[in-house]
């Protein structure tokens, strides 16, 4: 009886325990991976939530960025998902780059090995040409393409499969053209190349062009988006240029699967209570970040369905 006793109390101490360890999370820095080099949209993405989660976490909370760039986004994602799941290392995924690496087959990851946390971005895709270029609108490069097949190079800040990618194989594909992807892996080398004018026309996301497109360095000639976006409203979308392209990439925090749901929520109530902070709204407005929330649920729910369409779209189209 008093052994029974005994262990009856150890579980009640335990269960009443369980509740304050969960309240003291996080006792020591968070790394937050950043599976691109910096500069890039992920990277100001995720610089610029990182300390505003760190007021909502409370106490001594601190979250480092940690860039691990490489393979189109696999090394820093792989880390992410090989990390112990104790919410300690948590980081940036992008769809739909991420789920395609894992259609291909070559990721060291599945989906199912990562916890969804809370997407923060939804950035649109562009199409654009240096500010000397003869392409003034998408008819001019569609026109240039089937003169020659494949005579037009486009230059992408990803890499075969990533969201530029599959936008441009759709883009072609509704043209009825032909275009030679040009992968430079990253936001930084693909604008110096569309700038030297060492190619003819460059994919990104809206806010990694924003900038030099303003500065008149670069002319934007189609935005993948369903409207006109008020970051750059002179600026027509592929639909006005006759070709239903809707495409872009979202941003969003994810932890390796396994990690407590105490912590989950904690993470994911930090996120939204830092998305209305008013100061964070108007640094993200100056740094004309394009928010779009989705909290846990929602967000594995739109990353489940991305997989579903880039499936569909890997059996009509196979981009490798």
């Amino acid at each position: 009886m008093k052994l029974l006793t005994l262990v009856a109390g150890l579980v009640a101490l335990l269960a009443g325990q369980a509740p304050a360890l969960a309240q003291a999370y996080p006792e020591k820095p968070i790394e937050m991976i950043v599976a691109f080099a910096p500069g890039g949209g992920t990277d100001v993405a995720a610089r610029s939530i990182a300390r505003y989660m760190e007021k909502y976490l409370g106490g001594n909370a601190r979250i480092g960025v940690i860039n691990k760039p490489g393979a189109g986004g696999e090394i820093g994602w792989t880390a992410v998902a090989q990390a112990k799941p104790d919410g300690y290392t948590i980081g940036f995924i992008n769809a739909p780059a991420i789920n395609a690496l894992v259609i291909e087959g070559k990721a060291k990851f599945k989906m199912s090995d990562f916890q969804p946390v809370a997407n923060l971005v939804y950035d649109p895709g562009v199409l654009v040409v240096p500010k000397n270029s003869p392409y003034t609108a998408l008819k001019d490069i569609v026109e240039a393409a089937k003169k020659g097949a494949g005579a037009v190079v486009i230059g992408t800040s990803g890499v075969s499969g990533s969201s530029e990618h599959i936008a441009l194989l759709n883009f072609q594909r509704l043209a009825d053209a032909k275009f030679t992807p040009a992968f430079f892996g990253g936001t930084a080398p693909v604008r110096q190349a569309v700038l030297g004018g060492h190619v003819p026309a460059a994919t990104m996301n809206l806010s990694e062009a924003l900038q030099i497109a303003r500065e008149g360095q670069i002319r934007v000639i189609g935005v993948m988006s369903a409207d006109r976006s008020a970051y750059l409203p002179d600026a027509p979308t592929f639909r006005e240029g006759g070709y239903d392209v809707v495409a872009g990439a979202t941003r969003g925090i994810a932890a390796p699967k396994g990690i407590p749901a105490d912590i989950i929520a904690k993470l994911e109530k930090a996120v939204d209570q830092a998305l209305k902070d008013p100061e964070y709204l108007d640094a993200a407005k100056r740094a004309e970040i394009p928010l779009q929330y989705l909290g846990a649920s929602e967000y594995k729910a739109f990353l489940d369905g991305a997989t579903r369409d880039l499936e569909a779209t890997w059996k009509a189209t196979p981009w490798k």
